[in-house]
């Protein structure tokens, strides 16, 4: 299912189709939110497999979440596991891909009312959606600032630091612990 999707996707856009070839024979694994598929890439397709994948790219919640105020910070989002720039490669033929939705509409309603309601929903979601988006960054900086219910990314680094270190430096203390246990139980 996810295979033809994708390749619907990937056969009205030649120059996403080109980048996704040249991993041709490759195998990866996708996972979104709902749905999830190994995937081998043949002559620029993704066709189903049961081999075990070189790469597996997760895009989660957070990843769409983030994409429509920030694009590097939904990047951040993406899990790549496996063979790094076989992933990041993927990851990029999928960034390129664009998604026509009169197309996609035009088989079911016409061309003409598909060009009408693609019209339509820019005139109707595009004004809100825009003061919307800029609403959810003013709000994320409100409580980030003013009202500090959401901590600055640098604070929560150092946060996370801090942590790491304490359960490093908790796993040494154990382990010389152990090392004592050892020595005073040879006695």
């Amino acid at each position: 299912m996810l295979s033809g999707l994708l390749n619907r996707l990937f056969d009205r856009d030649a120059a996403a189709r080109a980048e996704l070839a040249r991993f041709d024979g490759r195998i990866v694994r996708l996972v979104f939110p709902a749905i999830s598929a190994t995937l081998q890439i043949e002559a620029g397709r993704f066709v189903a497999s049961d081999a075990a994948p070189e790469a597996t790219l997760t895009l989660g919640l957070r990843f769409f979440a983030t994409l429509p105020f920030d694009r590097t910070g939904a990047q951040r989002q993406l899990q790549l596991d496996g063979d790094a720039q076989l992933a990041a490669g993927i990851g990029r033929a999928l960034g390129q891909v664009r998604w026509e939705l009169a197309d996609s509409l035009s088989s079911f309603v016409g061309d003409v009312a598909a060009q009408r309601l693609v019209w339509l929903a820019g005139k109707v979601g595009g004004v809100p959606g825009a003061i919307g988006a800029r609403m959810a960054a003013h709000l994320i900086e409100y409580w980030r600032d003013e009202a500090p219910l959401l901590a600055h990314r640098l604070e929560a680094q150092r946060h996370f630091t801090a942590v790491d270190t304490l359960r490093d430096d908790l796993a040494r203390l154990e382990k010389r612990l152990a090392l004592l246990d050892q020595k005073l139980a040879g006695k």
